[in-house]
């Protein structure tokens, strides 16, 4: 049976979707923000008005909100796991910013020494030495303030280490979005 032009178009989008949430995941893999295509993409075909005749354009726009809010959500949720990760352990406000700062940096850095794959080992590494030196320095200077001695290597590697588990749980929220999308889609196409 001949299908019309506008439920072939419907099977185009929803395949290019499942193609695109494919490749988020290999993006989020090398440390990009990865999550973003799906919804960049129906937002392009939200704004050219592309769909056909029976395309309800009202419901692509709360698809297009849904896409872009999560996506937004996820890489929230992936930039602060790691501020929460040292705060769960008692780390200082330097050490929280620290590990912020240093997975931001540890991205970059690693996609420029080992291009593909150095952003995520440059996310990781950069959260959990930038916690731990952070850390260790805030400790030192409380430790100078005070005029007490305890044991500043310890807490801080702990620092590093809460930092570092919460922003591995920060990068499987955005996996999870991604891969939510993707069963969405493959759903769409199927039913």
């Amino acid at each position: 049976m001949m299908q019309s032009l506008s439920e072939q178009a419907d099977l185009f989008y929803y395949l290019f979707q499942c193609i695109l949430c494919l490749l988020s995941l290999l993006v989020i893999t090398i440390g990009l923000p990865g999550q973003l295509l799906p919804g960049l993409a129906a937002l392009g075909v939200w704004l050219l008005g592309w769909g056909g005749e029976d395309t309800d354009l009202p419901a692509v726009s709360q698809e297009v909100w849904y896409l872009l809010g999560g996506a937004a959500l996820a890489e929230l949720v992936e930039f602060v796991s790691g501020w929460f990760g040292g705060q769960s352990v008692g780390a200082t406000r330097q050490g929280s910013v620290g590990a912020m700062l240093g997975g931001f940096v540890g991205g970059i850095l690693g996609n420029l020494i080992l291009p593909i794959i150095g952003g995520i080992f440059g996310i990781l590494g950069g959260t959990f030495f930038g916690a731990y030196l952070a850390e260790k320095r805030a400790l030192e200077q409380q430790q100078r303030d005070s005029g007490s001695s305890s044991d500043d290597q310890q807490k801080a590697m702990k620092v590093g280490m809460a930092s570092l588990i919460g922003r591995i749980l920060g990068l499987m929220a955005k996996l999870a979005f991604t891969l939510v999308c993707l069963f969405y889609f493959i759903g769409q196409l199927i039913f």
